[in-house]
């Protein structure tokens, strides 16, 4: 019984293991930067649908207060740290990596008329201590 609980143990940490990194959100932001999307989109003459075909559908759409459409799209890429994987750590899990958000703002004809694109650390912990 003891060799089989340490079989399984050992196959959880391997699958574990090569599941590795996590992404959220839409792929098409994973390399991108703002000055990569500066040269893609152009304000006052990029519109929706164009944003669309490059980027794919927002993650969510808003409106502002006057009417105008802002649309986002986010991205998050995740890698576990080396220290999850020691077997029996139910102590702390961490989990690093970034994020990215395109914010847009459209204009009455559905042209962009601003954009910006955030990035930022993103840690998860959790466990008995987080």
């Amino acid at each position: 019984m003891k060799k089989l609980t340490q079989s399984g143990l050992m196959l959880v940490s391997g699958l574990l293991l090569l599941s590795g990194c996590t992404t959220i959100g839409n792929e098409s932001l994973a390399n991108e930067s703002l000055e990569s999307i500066s040269q893609k989109v152009h304000e006052g003459e990029t519109t929706k649908e164009q944003l669309i075909a490059i980027f794919g559908a927002p993650m969510e759409t808003t409106f502002t207060d006057g009417g105008l459409e802002v649309l986002k799209y986010e991205y998050t890429r995740l890698k576990p740290r080396a220290q999850n994987f020691i077997p029996y750590n139910i102590v702390s899990q961490v989990t690093d990596g970034k994020r990215k958000e395109l914010v847009v703002l459209l204009d009455e004809q559905s042209q962009v008329k601003r954009m910006i694109m955030n990035v930022s650390d993103k840690q998860i912990r959790f466990g008995i201590i987080e």
